[in-house]
């Protein structure tokens, strides 16, 4: 039973970062192309793919949960408690400022003309600052996750 967990644990992580980095990382080279009809369309099919990603997530947290007391895993363990800070960092990050952000730039370019609403989206610190907090908490994740170290 432990294996099947660890396995669907481990897949629903890849499909989540598959879904979430990954997209978020073709957005990023999208909008610095400048297309606006290009970045609507690449934000537009991306958004229902990005929100799956972020809910799959979810799924890769209760799994995780489970496989650690399946496993018997002291759940205060350090470890995992600051997987959960992480985690919840994540998901702050994802569903406070990225999906958002994400949901602008898709009403902002609509129109197929870069207006300086987009300009000033697509330049936006923020956004660039919230891509590197979420990497270096997918980073922590995998460290915590592999190392069980905390």
């Amino acid at each position: 039973m432990l294996h099947i967990l660890l396995a669907a644990h481990l897949v629903l992580f890849a499909f989540s970062l598959a879904f979430t980095a990954g997209l978020g990382i073709l957005q990023s080279r999208v909008a610095r192309s400048g297309d606006v009809q290009k970045i609507h369309d690449v934000f537009s099919a991306c958004r229902p793919l990005s929100m799956t990603g972020g809910i799959g997530w979810f799924v890769t947290a209760a799994l995780g949960l489970w496989l650690a007391q399946t496993a018997g895993y002291d759940l205060t363990a350090p470890w995992l408690t600051w997987s959960y800070a992480l985690f919840a960092l994540l998901l702050a990050v994802g569903f406070g400022i990225h999906a958002p952000y994400q949901a602008k730039v898709i009403a902002a370019s609509a129109g197929g003309v870069m207006t300086p609403q987009l300009e000033q989206l697509l330049k936006a610190p923020l956004e660039r600052a919230a891509g590197a907090i979420s990497a270096l908490s997918v980073i922590g994740i995998i460290w915590l996750m592999t190392s069980r170290m905390g």
